[in-house]
């Protein structure tokens, strides 16, 4: 008797045990790998990117998917790396540091960019969809310039593209549409070496892989 009930209660522990173990966290970057962005190029720009704003609910660890019209929902198991604020500025300033490495094009030989970027929407459908909206302010300077004689730019940004199923599918498409944020970026500041105000308003739109552009 003796026996059989320390056989019971051994293996109730085992159930427990294994009901109580905890599924692995794991953790994501928006900061692209060296083999996803383009070539180093002599960086002779400083530039500082500061976040001014996110959603309220994008501020915690965990990642946040949108489960229905009204609903949002944190995934307790995939977080971020690091805090969102960080995770978008240090992707994106090394997006616009391989973009704007020489700054050739530009004039006067500005040697500083400050960027703040306010994000107005940073939300994604498992398996469906990531979206990006936000209002960016560039500010080019140079060493010994005066405060007036530095130029500013406002301009504003929407990405809404298509993704793969899964975690990693969902944090590329952010990563892919933070690339077409420096591109925009590229393309307005790099705008007087043709004379031509670019299009400062820009969205893309496009599929899991992939994506199309324009301006409108």
């Amino acid at each position: 008797m003796n026996g059989l009930y320390l056989r019971f209660a051994v293996a109730w522990l085992v159930s427990v045990g294994v009901g109580c173990t905890s599924a692995p966290v794991r953790y994501y970057t928006l900061t692209p790998t060296p083999g996803k962005t383009l070539p180093s190029l002599e960086t002779i720009l400083a530039i500082d990117v500061r976040v001014v704003h996110t959603p309220p609910q994008l501020n915690r660890a965990e990642l946040m998917v949108r489960t229905g019209p009204t609903e949002v929902t944190p995934l307790d198991n995939e977080r971020w790396a690091s805090p969102v604020n960080d995770e978008i500025k240090d992707a994106l300033r090394v997006e616009l540091q391989r973009r704007l490495g020489r700054m050739t094009g530009l004039r006067p030989a500005f040697t500083k960019l400050t960027l703040d970027i306010d994000v107005h929407q940073l939300e994604a459908e498992l398996g469906r969809y990531v979206v990006i909206e936000a209002s960016w302010s560039a500010t080019l300077s140079a060493a010994g310039q005066r405060a007036n004689d530095s130029r500013v730019t406002t301009c504003t940004f929407q990405a809404d593209e298509k993704i793969h199923t899964g975690y990693a599918g969902m944090i590329e498409g952010y990563q892919r549409e933070i690339a077409a944020l420096a591109d925009a970026i590229v393309v307005v500041l790099m705008s007087p070496a043709s004379g031509i105000d670019a299009p400062c308003q820009k969205s893309i739109e496009g599929s899991a892989g992939g994506s199309g552009s324009k301006d409108h």
